[in-house]
């Protein structure tokens, strides 16, 4: 699944969410580890944000 996001630059970001390990809350934004070594992302999405657009739901 991709998903369209903005890099703490203001730059637009496409991500395939498929090789993403983890996403967690960091600062005002949110911080997300690939299956990548070392390529990690700081995003302005709120994890909230996140969870919303790849369909995760919290009870």
């Amino acid at each position: 699944m991709w998903i369209k996001l903005t890099d703490v630059n203001g730059d637009h970001i496409t991500l395939n969410f498929s090789h993403v390990v983890s996403f967690n809350p960091y600062g005002t934004g949110t911080h997300i580890v690939t299956t990548t070594a070392g390529l990690t992302f700081f995003v302005k999405e709120t994890h909230e944000e996140i969870q919303r657009k790849v369909g995760i739901t919290t009870s």
